[in-house]
């Protein structure tokens, strides 16, 4: 009975829809793929599969290793309904939009409309063995991907310890808070600066703590970046509490001094600088505000880190 379940899975991955008429386009592989990916890292633990930054960043890295054509997540996402394992959930009061709309096309319509996505729950159960998800995995690979297996093996590996970096540094708050580590907890660049990010997006949701600016492209890209409250090159810390997401103008301004964050969270404001511009947009506004916190109290920023910041913008 189990081989008959894993058999009708291989037959459904192998007959997707794939746009031929436009060249290479293997968006539902690369969903799929992508999916697998975050089962495997335990990133989706349980049987939903909602439209996250996260998932297009997976994705993007798939796809743009095997196509330069311009990538959209919210086509795969939408048009794998006509599957018979794959099955929307609205957001609340969207339930007569998602039965009546026919196609979406950007990644803010999707997350409007759309809450998650879940699977068979005998196919969930399958990509939750192993085994089973290999072969489903290889199923893909082979059927629309055989030129770019070494590609994805390597993104593969990759993503495996990207994300375990990622779960180590969530994880290293169990201990004291250092301001400066005689050496990085991962050497590897290549693993642990998208690993930082990584854990610094999952704590604020792709949100800027300052100005609480939340911008997603069409294809699911962030304006926000994840800033070391003390630089790296000054800490070789990449301890989550020695970390805040910010959008791209007050990262440049938070890493130039010319604003930090006092010992109650509020942001402080160097007066050494002339600014001019609308006054929602002038840094002077955000002055006294007070940033946006992780959920979980021990997810934190430090606040030995501000003081070593804040010390710094006063010594300017």
């Amino acid at each position: 009975m189990a081989n008959e379940i894993l058999q009708k899975y291989i037959r459904e991955f192998s007959s997707l829809r794939i746009d031929r008429a436009h060249g290479n386009a293997p968006h539902q592989p690369v969903l799929l793929l992508s999916i697998i990916e975050q089962i495997e890292q335990g990133q989706i633990e349980n049987n939903e599969i909602p439209p996250s930054p996260h998932l297009v960043e997976v994705f993007l890295k798939y796809w743009n290793s095997i196509t330069n054509r311009k990538p959209n997540i919210a086509l795969p996402f939408f048009h794998l309904k006509s599957r018979s394992f794959w099955h929307h959930h609205p957001n609340p009061d969207y339930e007569k939009a998602l039965e009546v709309v026919t196609q979406i096309k950007t990644f803010s319509q999707l997350r409007k409309i759309i809450s998650h996505a879940s699977l068979d729950e005998d196919l969930f159960a399958l990509l939750n063995q192993p085994l089973e998800r290999e072969i489903l995995r290889k199923t893909l690979i082979d059927k629309y991907l055989p030129h770019r297996l070494n590609e994805i093996q390597r993104i593969i590996s990759e993503e495996q310890q990207i994300s375990g970096f990622s779960q180590e540094l969530l994880n290293y708050v169990q201990h004291e808070f250092s301001i400066e580590l005689d050496e990085p907890i991962e050497s590897d660049k290549k693993i642990r600066e998208p690993g930082f990010r990584r854990a610094i997006m999952r704590i604020y949701d792709y949100t800027c703590v300052v100005c609480k600016l939340q911008i997603l492209t069409l294809n699911g890209e962030s304006v926000t970046e994840a800033a070391h409250i003390i630089p790296f090159t000054n800490s070789n810390n990449d301890d989550v509490r020695n970390g805040i997401s910010l959008c791209k103008l007050h990262h440049w301004a938070f890493d130039r001094f010319l604003f930090s964050v006092d010992e109650s969270f509020y942001v402080t404001v160097s007066d050494l600088m002339t600014e001019n511009g609308p006054a929602e947009w002038k840094l002077a506004s955000l002055n006294g505000k007070e940033i946006l916190l992780p959920e979980q109290q021990e997810l934190y920023p430090a606040k030995e880190a501000f003081a070593w910041h804040r010390e710094k913008m006063l010594s300017q």
